[in-house]
Order: C-alpha cells, then sequence, then structure tokens
C-alpha cells in the first residue's frame, strides 16, 4: 500500500472548489476586493453577492430589501423555546436552538439546499437577527423590538439590541464590520456548513452544523477576549512588556494571528479607520492607542499580525454593542457565507467523506467471554 500524507488538521490540503471567496493576495468575495466592498457596499448588497454570481443592480437590491422585511417576523413557538431556556445558555447556543426550532416551521420543509436554499438563506437573514436579539433583550427584561421599515439591515440590528436608532456614522461602520466578517473560505464552521450541504441537508441544518462548531472556545470570530488584552495592558507605554511577556507562540493570543495570513490581515486592516474614528467620537481614543501599540509590539515579538477580531471586537465596543452579544453578531455576518457554501458544495453533487490512518492495535485473535 503505498504511503498516505498525513496533514493534522487538514492544514494546508485543498478539500474542494469554490467560486465564492479566495484568500490569494488578500480577500476577494467572488473576484471582488473586500475593501472596495467595505468602502462602497451595503451588507445586502454583499449577502445578494455571495448568494448569486454577482452585485445585485437597484431592483434586484429592491428585492430583496422587501423580502427580509416581509419575512422579519417569529413564530411564537420559537420565543416561547427562547424564554424557557436557562439563563447560562450562551448566546450563540440559544442562536442555534432558535434556528433548529424555525426549521420547523419553514415553508419548504422538505426542500434541500438545492430547491430551496437561496429562499431559505434569505428568510434567515430576515429571522435570525429577531432570535439573536430576542434572546438578549428577552433575559435582560427588556421588551422585544421589531424591525424599522425606514431602517437599513445593519441599522435594524443595532437597533434590535440596544434599542437606539444608530447614526449614520455608527451605521456606516457596523455594516463595515458584517461585510468583513461574512465570509472566509474554507474556516471550520464554513467547512461544517459543506459538509451538511453535501449530505442534501436544509440549509437550517447547515447553519445549526455552522453554529455548533463556531460555539468551541478554539473558533475565530468576535472573540471578544480581545476587551480583556487591552484592559490588561492599561496605556500604551506597557505595550511591549505585556507583549514581552505573551512572547510565547506557542500561547494563543487573542485577536492575533492567522492560519492563512502571515503578514497583514486585510479584514482587519478595512476595519482600522472605522475603528479610529469611532473610537474619536465615542471618547475611546486611548483604548485606540493602547491598540495600536500593542498591535505594533505583538509584531516586533512574535511576528504576528492583528486577525479581524483585533479590530471586529473593538469597532463593536465603540458602537456601544453589548460584550457577550459581540460573538453573535459576527456568525450574523458570517451566517450568509455559511449558506452559500451549503448551496455550492450541494452543488457539486460530492458527498464529503474523507479517509482516516488507523492507529490502533494490529490484528489480534478473539477471546471468548468465559476466557477474558
Amino acid at each position: 500500500m503505498p504511503l498516505e500524507i498525513f496533514y493534522p488538521g487538514l492544514r494546508g490540503v485543498i478539500a474542494g472548489e469554490t467560486n465564492i471567496s479566495s484568500l490569494d493576495d488578500g480577500l476577494t468575495y467572488r473576484g471582488y476586493c473586500i475593501h472596495e466592498l467595505i468602502q462602497d457596499s451595503t451588507f445586502l448588497e454583499v449577502a445578494y453577492l455571495l448568494l448569486n454570481e454577482d452585485l445585485p443592480n437597484e431592483e434586484e437590491l429592491a428585492d430583496l430589501r422587501s423580502i427580509v422585511l416581509d419575512e422579519s417576523e417569529l413564530p411564537e413557538q420559537v420565543l416561547a423555546i427562547l424564554d424557557g431556556l436557562p439563563m447560562h445558555v450562551a448566546p450563540i447556543d440559544a442562536l442555534r436552538t432558535g434556528i433548529t426550532t424555525l426549521a420547523h416551521f419553514d415553508l419548504q420543509p422538505a426542500d434541500g439546499p438545492l430547491q430551496g436554499g437561496m429562499t431559505q438563506a434569505v428568510r434567515l437573514l430576515a429571522k435570525a437577527p429577531l432570535i439573536a436579539a430576542a434572546w438578549h433583550r428577552g433575559r435582560r427584561g427588556l421588551p422585544l423590538l421589531e424591525p424599522q421599515v425606514h431602517l437599513g439591515y445593519g441599522a435594524n440590528i443595532m437597533y434590535l439590541f440596544t434599542g437606539n436608532e444608530p447614526p449614520v456614522l455608527f451605521e456606516r461602520a457596523f455594516e463595515a464590520a458584517l461585510i468583513a466578517a461574512a465570509e472566509h473560505e474554507f474556516n471550520p464552521s464554513t467547512f461544517a456548513a459543506r459538509l451538511a450541504g453535501s449530505t442534501g441537508s436544509d440549509v437550517f441544518a447547515a447553519v445549526s452544523a455552522a453554529l455548533s462548531v463556531r460555539s468551541g472556545d478554539r473558533a475565530g470570530g468576535g472573540d471578544d477576549r480581545v476587551l480583556d488584552s487591552l484592559e490588561e495592558v492599561e496605556t500604551a507605554d506597557r505595550a511591549v512588556a505585556w507583549a514581552e511577556a505573551h512572547s510565547d507562540p506557542d500561547l494563543a493570543l487573542p485577536g492575533f494571528g492567522h492560519p492563512v495570513f502571515k503578514d497583514c490581515d486585510p479584514r482587519a486592516a478595512a476595519l482600522e479607520t472605522h475603528c479610529a474614528e469611532l473610537a474619536e467620537g465615542c471618547g475611546h481614543a486611548s483604548m485606540e492607542e493602547i491598540a495600536d501599540a500593542v498591535e505594533r509590539a505583538v509584531w516586533e515579538v512574535r511576528t504576528q499580525p492583528a486577525n479581524l477580531d483585533w479590530s471586529f471586537v473593538r469597532l463593536m465596543h465603540y458602537l456601544g454593542i453589548p460584550r457577550d452579544a459581540i460573538p453573535v453578531v459576527f456568525v450574523l455576518a458570517r451566517m450568509v457565507g455559511w449558506c452559500a457554501h451549503a448551496i455550492e458544495q450541494a452543488e457539486t453533487g460530492h458527498i464529503i467523506r474523507p479517509r482516516a490512518r488507523y492507529r490502533g492495535v494490529e490484528a489480534r485473535p478473539y477471546v471468548s467471554l468465559a476466557s477474558r
């Protein structure tokens, strides 16, 4: 038997093909540079792009907005199940429970990703923020809110969580963060969605699988421990000493390092301008100064770039998003990427079924129960 090469964690293995995004020479969504999308597009435009072949025209975007607003309602049974969950349940786990329950009330219960994937994905765009916000506000004893017709998609998410309509500067920064988090090739949670899609599972099942993977504490995306690091450093002049105290490259450092981007995470870089603008206008200039110093120090000590979490989490903090809601806001953005990948994998007709290298005991004779 020929020698089989083993790649722990499948690092470096090409496990499939995709037309959705590329990490080569930066990050592109269906060929469009992430910097240009963040600068010039809205999240719903990018959602349409990821689910389809190109950016929408005005009529297509208006149709998508209309459908999302029309679908922005939850069955009472979903709200009742959320209300019955224990208080200690994490927001992402509550979201997963809500989406799994929501699937039972879908209009296309028997349709897999090829038949109903697109329409189910749009319904999730409309309903997932309602689930997340219902859990967030419900356990704080706050009344649930309904999306406002005059607000954009990102502004409505902020309103559902905080009860405040964001100013234009806030809305634009929030949408930029959603776009940056929307898609990232074959990361673990996305690969889980593709695995579900490969079997013909519906989009709800694919998203639930991705959320299960994302709930692990080693999964990236909206890691709010970034705020702990900034609080620990305290002042910019302590950044180098702090980085030296965390110089062990095997020690994971929230907000730094990436398995693909070794020199610069383009998503983090694209959000830095928004971070600086918000910090200056919201009274967080000192935190932003510390963040800049830490980023330079970590690069000098560990040669690791800041990843998306470093800027995403700060941005959410400056926008007033409660800390425990930051990871769930991240997955609300990433959900559209999961849906796109589940559909794409289903279209290939290939079930994902890798092999394993056996490393247990060699063949041995069976011993009867009486002789053991």
